[in-house]
């Protein structure tokens, strides 16, 4: 039981240094103990937790480099980039993207780094999340983008004109991708009507020097249009062509 106080002791003087920023506190009590660095409190939360809500940045870097789990999650499934975000800590975030945080986590209720910082109005770390890649069409569980979250003209002003940048950059690469960017193809389809009249043009010059020359010959009756009504062709029997087709087909 005593052994049992002792490490409770401990854990709550972690998370407590972690909280306040007394580093040197926190750094007596992993020394002696390093396994405690992810452990929870009553509500799930680890030392990163607190330090990253209560903006202890000597902490959050010290926690990192001794191999804290950034993607720990407490209740809700909030981690600490979330907690982060809530608060805007800046430099906190970008240690916790920097150690392998996902910027597009999301806790139970579909919140994201971009829906916590938007709603609290801190403008610097929004413009940062949506450069390092949060999801400006994320949606919470009630269906609500970080722009529906927005309270101040500044943020929104900052989704509004990533969102057609990023909407541009996308259709601009979309064309590239089909060949259509730069092209001189008009698309119109050739002049059918042109074509013809060029080409009757051209046989009505023929039919002229073939009956000036007075050429009546084979090839010339052949390329020639003939005058007058068309020749009736001579009847052929066919009859026995006809039977032999029909009792092939009955077989």
């Amino acid at each position: 039981m005593a052994g049992g106080s002792k490490k409770a002791e401990k854990l709550e003087g972690l998370h407590g240094a972690a909280r306040s920023g007394d580093f040197d506190a926190l750094h007596s009590i992993y020394s002696s103990n390093p396994t405690l660095i992810n452990a929870r409190d009553n509500h799930s939360r680890t030392p990163l937790h607190l330090a990253a809500w209560s903006g202890q940045t000597k902490v959050v870097q010290f926690l990192c480099e001794h191999k804290a789990d950034v993607r720990a999650a407490a209740v809700d499934n909030m981690a600490a980039i979330h907690f982060a975000s809530q608060k805007g800590h800046l430099e906190i975030v970008r240690i916790l993207l920097r150690s392998g945080a996902y910027v597009n986590a999301s806790t139970r209720k579909g919140m994201t780094a971009l829906h916590y910082a938007v709603q609290g109005g801190h403008v610097d770390l929004v413009k940062f999340l949506i450069h390092k890649g949060a999801s400006l069409s994320a949606e919470t569980k009630a269906r609500k983008k970080p722009i529906d979250l927005a309270k101040d003209d500044q943020v929104r002003s900052v989704l509004t004109n990533s969102g057609e940048f990023i909407k541009g950059h996308k259709e601009s690469q979309t064309d590239r991708l089909h060949g259509t960017s730069g092209s001189n193809d008009t698309g119109a389809e050739p002049n059918d009507e042109s074509v013809e009249i060029k080409e009757t043009s051209v046989t009505g010059q023929e039919v002229g020097e073939s009956m000036k020359s007075g050429q009546r010959g084979r090839e010339t009756e052949e390329t020639t249009p003939q005058i007058g009504p068309p020749r009736k062709k001579a009847k052929v029997a066919l009859s026995h062509l006809v039977d032999d087709d029909t009792q092939e087909e009955q077989c």
